[in-house]
């Protein structure tokens, strides 16, 4: 589960350029009932990429939180105020991992002087060829769901969703929702 957390980040942000992946995991051995009862559970563990400010943004947890309470809901699930009433510990994760490539870009020209072009033979002018490097920066995020069964503690459900953001810092509550939905499409 860790390594999971350390692998890839964790939020969810609308503003974003490109299509979500989704991706869940069901432990068939671990029993789901058909109208579970379920309680936040508390975190276990944070990954690094969590204590990034854009993921650390109160808003965007209330969002989660509030969308994730909604589709459970939506789904037939019963929340409840204490984790011993449940019977499923619900679980989330929000983080950010930026990196940085480096994209090159090269252009040519050719030169061309003294006799119109002629007699530079079989390969024609001389060019003039330059590259560019440029860092460009990146921007992933996603939210990592954990649905646990609460006698044994073992993971019956697991999803995760990661998009590239342009601005991590912007949500909406329709933007989270949808999110939400979904990551949660294939919970049963």
């Amino acid at each position: 589960m860790k390594r999971a957390l350390l692998a890839i980040p964790a939020l969810l942000a609308l503003g974003c350029a490109s299509a979500p992946n989704i991706q869940t995991n069901r432990d068939a051995s671990v029993p789901l009932p058909a109208h579970p009862t379920w309680a936040w559970g508390a975190r276990d563990t944070v990954s690094h990429y969590e204590t990034d400010p854009a993921a650390q943004n109160p808003i965007l947890h209330q969002r989660v939180v509030s969308a994730l309470q909604k589709a459970l809901a939506k789904k037939g699930w019963q929340q409840v105020a204490s984790p011993a009433d449940a019977n499923v510990i619900v679980t989330y994760h929000i983080g950010v991992k930026r990196t940085v490539a480096m994209e090159s870009t090269t252009m040519g020209a050719a030169v061309y002087g003294g006799y119109g072009g002629y007699g530079w033979g079989y390969y024609g002018a001389p060019t003039y060829v330059t590259t560019t490097t440029t860092p460009v920066g990146y921007t992933t995020g996603a939210l990592l769901v954990y649905v646990r069964d609460k006698t044994s503690g073992a993971v019956a459900w697991s999803g995760l969703y990661t998009k590239d953001v342009t601005d991590p810092m912007q949500s909406t509550d329709e933007g989270v929702q949808t999110g939400v939905n979904d990551l949660l499409r294939d919970l049963k």
